[in-house]
């Protein structure tokens, strides 16, 4: 059971028709997966520039990099801009799960 935790999850990708119908969308695909009773689970479609505010970060306790048809390493504004976030939950200490997306 859940204790209050809060999750993001960060879209890398553009919601397919069959992943709308089915799940309400990718961040239905990984909250139904992952999310326990008392969580609370926010969805960031950085893909399209939607990022958490630097003062939001301290209050999740974990995020979660969806994959993406997107070059991992390519210079796209929002891949670097992602980047440069994942230096600094690194530097928090915070928990990140990465799907695909050149996570491997």
């Amino acid at each position: 059971m859940g204790d209050g935790k809060r999750f993001a999850v960060l879209l890398c990708a553009e919601d397919s028709d069959y992943v709308k119908k089915r799940y309400g969308g990718y961040y239905g695909v990984f909250v139904e997966m992952l999310a326990e009773e008392g969580e609370a689970w926010e969805v960031f479609k950085v893909a399209n520039g939607e990022f958490p505010d630097d003062d939001e970060i301290a209050n999740f306790d974990g995020f979660v990099i969806t994959g993406s048809c997107n070059d991992a390493h390519g210079n796209d504004v929002w891949i670097c801009k992602l980047m440069a976030l994942l230096k600094k939950l690194d530097s928090l200490n915070k928990k990140v799960l990465g799907i695909c997306f050149g996570h491997q």
